[in-house]
């Protein structure tokens, strides 16, 4: 996949959308010093290039019944690494899934509810059935600030 590159326009709008989502276009307009139909234009082009996408996040820490951890995989993938992270990010739990430098091939995030034990069955019953796991490393995260995720296809009946 060839990378993207953004202007000095898409970068402002993109910040935009990132302090409010819900911005109306002809604020945006205004801020950037543009029309609202070029404003249309550059969020349609960003949405279909696959480069933009917006969404409603939620800050995980302040939900009394979500746990979020990160996953630290090591795979004995047999050259097949981009189709092992292609399943690991497609499962229920997981937020984000990326191949990585360092002691791990592949980090996720992942958001349960019910506690310890959904987490558990999650990284004992699941994450073992998308390929040869040798080796994994659960970090709970217990704290944050500035976290803000979807919701997983898993979590959202809470």
């Amino acid at each position: 996949m060839k990378k993207k590159i953004l202007d000095s326009l898409d970068n402002e709008l993109i910040r935009l959308l990132t302090e409010d989502g819900r911005m109306p276009i002809g604020d945006m307009a205004a801020r950037l010093n543009v029309t609202a139909p070029t404003i249309r234009s550059r969020i349609k082009n960003l949405e279909e290039s696959g480069m933009l996408k917006v969404s409603g996040l939620i800050d995980t820490y302040q939900h009394q019944q979500l746990i979020t951890a990160l996953i630290g995989l090591n795979i004995r993938s047999h050259g097949k690494l981009d189709q092992i992270l292609e399943k690991v990010s497609r499962l229920d739990n997981v937020t984000w899934a990326a191949v990585v430098t360092g002691r791990y091939d592949i980090f996720a995030e992942v958001v349960v509810t019910g506690g310890t034990q959904e987490l558990y069955r999650f990284t004992t019953e699941i994450i073992p059935k998308v390929g040869t796991v040798v080796k994994s490393e659960t970090f709970v995260i217990i704290k944050s600030r500035q976290k803000w995720v979807r919701l997983p296809k898993a979590v959202e009946e809470i």
